[in-house]
């Protein structure tokens, strides 16, 4: 009984903190701008489903504590209809009393869209039993196994994914002659609802079929003689390069351009993957080997640099490599003694030094100040290479997407290796306890300066082909946002998780990109997914396993009590 009632003040709060955030989206604007974009055509719109998020979440959370399933049902109900009258009370007041002088926002067409366009009355009482029915939903999605649960999950991301994608599928499938397939799936920039419900069921079924394949697929896999184990390898290795080598032909142009995006950050985050995830060092000023590897490679390639030698790329490389070396230890060298929250300090100040030397006027004949350096050549010389075999003209994009694929593949080779061996478990044991790996015989100065330098070797090619691919480099480029995403792909994907790192960038940066109209609010949504990460999968998307256990060792050695938590110690005599 206890615990019901301690479920119950728990809902109440979170329901408050719900109908709180709900307001915050609607004031910001973020709603009204997202439902100009279709999910399914005339049901429901981004905007809908960015203001029904909360409560879907917050009923799933609070429903996740407890043993009894009555109370965790009401749990959910009690949070969303709490947050649901925060909303339709806010509806009624602005409704009826004028506050755009203050909250700019709160437009007409805004409050129309909150009221389902119907008077604010009607349309107060539907977002209560909207927000109500949202929470039990959420509650209800905490309390079926897992089984049910998770193909629901996946076929309604399925669904928003291939709607957001409409303006790019849509003419690539004219593009391939698929008139039809284009007709059946969207309609008015979304998909029909029959096509949601085919997309959904194929992903809902791929999703319970995934792992079932996958783990007999294993099972063959180890059951084979050591010479099928090797040509299967070979096989689904080939089969991956011919995908990637064809991705930017069946693509088009503009995707092809996020690729490149999400390699530059895919490589940046394999690089501070090896500083935060692998050696446990929190660098927030991953930025400046980014800015020195542009710059370098600008200065040795571009003809009217200050240098003026006008090196080929591929020439210039491994000095660059060299150079954001050397600026790794030179960094790393005096917050050797720092941990934690001092180190993440210190390193977002040479961050910014690095960038304000790239910006100042003292440096101005060398790195151009504010003008940057221009007339960065290509990364093969000139603006078009022809393929003989395949017949494929690179130029633009793609002209950068494959060195960029083949250094990301390298630095992932680089990165797995180095994970395990000697190197790795000794950053493993200096991040779990720096002074028991000292200890044990660690040299910590030298593996921490050695994560610092690999992390600056990898940064500095992202920054390499950035120049090139942009023909230019100026220092505005080169801010703390940079480092801050970054990092944000490694939580997003998981620490330590090469997979992990890779899907991180495809959601972080890929996924806006196709949203770019909705650019001034990309950092409220990095933040809101961000947060709802550590409230339901601390661990990222696709975690390293250690680091998995590591996280939930704390939730496996609680004995759950009434309420769900740990026993008190009443509870325990």
């Amino acid at each position: 009984m206890r615990g019901s009632a301690s479920q119950l003040r728990r809902a109440i709060s979170l329901g408050l903190i719900t109908g709180a955030v709900m307001l915050y989206l609607v004031a910001v604007g973020i709603v009204l701008a997202f439902s100009a974009r279709n999910t399914i055509t005339g049901v429901v719109t981004l905007g809908r489903l960015m203001l029904a998020a909360p409560p879907l979440a917050a009923g799933y959370v609070v429903a996740r504590r407890g043993t009894d399933l009555a109370p965790r049902l009401v749990a959910g109900l009690l949070l969303g209809a709490v947050s649901g009258v925060i909303v339709a009370a806010a509806l009624l007041f602005a409704s009826a009393v004028d506050i755009r002088h203050i909250l700019v926002r709160i437009s007409p067409p805004l409050l129309a869209f909150l009221a389902f366009d119907q008077d604010a009355s009607i349309g107060a009482l539907l977002n209560l039993a909207l927000a109500a029915a949202l929470g039990l939903i959420g509650a209800v999605a905490a309390v079926v196994p897992s089984r049910v649960r998770r193909p629901a999950i996946t076929g309604v991301i399925g669904v928003v994914v291939i709607s957001m994608l409409e303006p790019f599928l849509r003419p690539r499938l004219t593009d391939f002659k698929l008139e039809g397939v284009s007709r059946f799936l969207f309609t008015h920039k979304g998909l029909s609802i029959a096509s949601a419900i085919v997309v959904f069921a194929i992903f809902a079924v791929g999703s319970v079929a995934w792992p079932r394949v996958r783990a007999r697929y294993r099972a063959r896999v180890a059951a084979a003689d050591p010479g099928t184990q090797a040509t299967i390898r070979g096989v689904t290795l080939l089969l991956l390069i011919v995908f990637l080598l064809a991705l930017p032909q069946i693509a088009g142009s503009f995707l092809s351009q996020v690729l490149v995006f999400v390699g530059l950050y895919t490589l940046l985050a394999l690089g501070l993957n090896i500083v935060v995830g692998y050696a446990g060092l929190l660098d927030l000023g991953y930025v400046a080997f980014y800015a020195v590897g542009s710059y370098l490679t600008a200065l040795l390639t571009s003809p009217i640099s200050s240098l003026g030698v006008g090196l080929p790329f591929w020439v210039a490389l491994p000095i660059v490599i060299l150079g954001a070396a050397v600026t790794g230890l030179f960094i790393g060298a005096p917050v050797l003694r720092l941990r934690g929250d001092y180190l993440a300090i210190v390193t977002l100040g040479f961050g910014e030094i690095a960038r304000l030397l790239f910006l100042s006027d003292a440096l101005k004949p060398w790195f151009g100040g504010t003008q940057g350096i221009l007339g960065v050549p290509p990364l093969f010389g000139v603006a078009k290479v022809s393929v003989p075999i395949l017949g494929w003209q690179l130029t633009g994009p793609t002209l950068t997407y494959y060195p960029l694929l083949f250094f990301c593949v390298i630095a992932a080779i680089v990165a797995t290796r180095l994970k395990y061996s000697r190197i790795g478990r000794a950053w493993n044991a200096m991040r779990e306890d720096e002074d028991v790996a000292q200890a044990t015989g660690v040299n910590v100065t030298n593996y921490k300066l050695l994560a610092f330098a690999l992390g600056a070797s990898v940064g500095c090619l992202g920054g390499a082909v950035f120049a090139t691919h942009l023909a230019s480099v100026f220092p505005g480029t080169f801010n703390i946002l940079v480092s801050i995403t970054v990092l944000s792909i490694i939580i997003l994907g998981g620490m330590g998780s090469i997979p992990g790192v890779v899907v991180g960038a495809l959601a972080l940066i890929g996924l806006p990109e196709l949203l770019r109209e909705f650019a001034e609010f990309k950092l409220l949504v990095y933040g809101g997914v961000l947060v709802l990460m550590m409230l339901l999968r601390p661990e990222g998307l696709l975690p390293d396993r250690v680091r998995q256990q590591e996280l939930h060792e704390a939730d496996e050695e609680e004995e759950p009590g009434a309420d769900g938590g740990a026993l008190t110690p009443a509870e325990q005599g």
